[in-house]
């Protein structure tokens, strides 16, 4: 019974096979690509785009992949011009990321990936960028939800320090756009 529900695990989740092994060496360059892309211009955002989507490939139920590229194509909304298009991007987008945050469970928070649980990493990529929306499209509150729930998970004390520096701006920023400088300054004194 034990060995069928292990089986059950690795084939629905997929994070015990070799696949994940590739991941892990490759998890420094994605995320050092996604980073360029979060604060790039429109070909670094593609770049980043079709490096997530090749990893998709040999992964395609991969819900941490799934994230970024969730990330990445409401970026692409940044860099098109008619209207509708920007929607149809944040629209993807945030289809990807939802689907994602959904389908995140205890598993999620016992992988790590350079110290962090993958269940924190998924949670402050959305974060961040559903931040980053327009406030008319009504995900703020959804970011300031996650950012909250991070700050009171046990996961993020393992986190990595870049991690829980990335969770504490995050937080200074919602602070200080909801007008509170006293929690601001907290969290900005938290970094290191």
């Amino acid at each position: 019974m034990k060995i069928c529900t292990l089986l059950l695990l690795v084939s629905t989740f997929g994070f015990f096979t070799s696949a994940n092994a590739i991941q892990e060496n490759q998890f420094s360059e994605a995320h050092s690509i996604y980073m360029t892309a979060v604060n790039g211009n429109e070909s670094d955002v593609k770049k980043a785009t079709e490096y997530f989507n090749k990893l998709s490939e040999s992964e395609p139920y991969d819900i941490f992949i799934q994230t970024y590229r969730g990330s990445l194509e409401s970026m692409m909304a940044e860099h098109v011009f008619m209207p509708w298009n920007k929607m149809k991007h944040v629209d993807a987008g945030s289809e990807l990321m939802d689907d994602a945050l959904d389908e995140i469970s205890e598993l999620h928070d016992t992988i790590t990936l350079g110290e962090t649980a993958l269940s924190v990493r998924m949670k402050l990529i959305v974060a961040h960028t559903y931040f980053r929306f327009p406030r008319f499209l009504n995900r703020y509150q959804d970011s300031k939800d996650l950012v909250s729930d991070l700050l009171e998970s046990e996961h993020v004390n393992n986190a990595s320090t870049e991690t829980k520096n990335s969770l504490y701006k995050l937080a200074a920023a919602i602070a200080e756009d909801d007008g509170n400088k006293i929690k601001q300054s907290e969290f900005l004194s938290k970094i290191k």
